[in-house]
């Protein structure tokens, strides 16, 4: 008698599981998010398959010229003077302008964090070069950073004489870091002000009760470990978005003066659109990129969630 029950309860567990998953609420759920993966298997996972298949060949749809280089490509890449080149100018890049405007970030949302008119409006201006397009962004800075522009206005009261940023070997890159810095830190701004606000109030009162008044001790035992999750992602969009860096390029100096602004997206383009036939090299140069950007993400994912503050 007592299998008999067992049995039939077990049927009827069955029974319920079936109806559960034929529930409307999840038919619905599928529904909804079918268009989307046909969307990202379409425009992401379709072209990556296909950019990684033809970094194996000799690619050149202009002269109709297709052949199998097996990891030929690739050696060229990681042997190529002008993407290492390239290589150690976007790692430069991304070590200074991420942790630059993580900090900066990180300061604008201290100081704007309250509720007051002038907070609010102050946190508007702020947010201003955030909005702007990049090539917007990019023909500004063209000025300011020219013989005439605002760089060398306000460096004449010291003395110093007029000179044109964007042509120096020495001074390209960290004016282009400059410009960076002060559009994106804005934006992640944004991050961090709704990680502030979403810190309890009771914890703040506790704090206070715990002898935790001064603004650095606040910084230091509550702001900065509570915003922890914060900080990781504001620090792998910079990243991304930093080994990523294209437009700003283009526009402003095309890779030079003498490479000094030479970056591994640049090098992908000219592969693909300037020596037209090495379209295999540009696709094997992206997925070294790809890697590189993959490992340090995973690094730095685990550096911060593992550290105990």
């Amino acid at each position: 008698m007592v299998c008999l029950n067992t049995e039939v309860y077990q049927v009827n567990k069955i029974r319920e599981g079936k109806k559960k998953n034929k529930s409307p609420e999840k038919m619905t759920g599928i529904l909804f998010i079918i268009p989307l993966m046909i969307f990202i298997s379409v425009f992401t996972f379709f072209p990556a398959i296909y950019s990684f298949v033809i970094s194996l060949f000799h690619y050149n749809p202009f002269f109709h010229s297709i052949y199998f280089t097996g990891v030929s490509n690739y050696i060229h890449v990681v042997e190529s003077p002008a993407f290492l080149k390239s290589l150690l100018n976007v790692l430069l890049y991304t070590a200074v302008v991420v942790t630059v405007q993580t900090f900066l970030a990180f300061v604008y949302a201290l100081l704007f964090n309250t509720a007051s008119k002038i907070s609010r409006i102050a946190r508007a201006i702020v947010f201003i070069p955030a909005v702007v397009s990049p090539v917007s962004m990019s023909i500004i800075f063209i000025w300011v950073f020219s013989d005439s522009g605002l760089v060398n206005f306000f460096l004449s009261f010291f003395g110093i004489a007029p000179h044109n940023w964007l042509f120096s070997t020495e001074f390209a890159f960290p004016a282009i870091m400059a410009m960076n810095i002060f559009t994106t830190a804005p934006y992640f701004m944004i991050i961090y002000s709704a990680g502030l606000q979403a810190i309890p109030q009771d914890v703040l009162d506790a704090a206070k009760i715990d002898g935790i008044t001064s603004a650095f001790a606040r910084f230091r035992y509550i702001y900065f470990p509570m915003m922890r999750f914060s900080t990781v992602l504001v620090v792998i969009l910079g990243l991304t978005g930093a080994m990523q860096l294209f437009d700003q390029i283009y526009v402003i100096t095309d890779g030079g003066p003498a490479r000094s602004t030479y970056v591994p997206l640049m090098y992908i383009y000219n592969r693909t659109f300037v020596y037209i036939g090495d379209i295999g090299l540009a696709a094997a140069a992206s997925f070294v990129l790809f890697v590189i950007i993959m490992a340090l993400t995973i690094t730095q994912r685990k550096v911060i969630t593992e550290r105990t503050w």
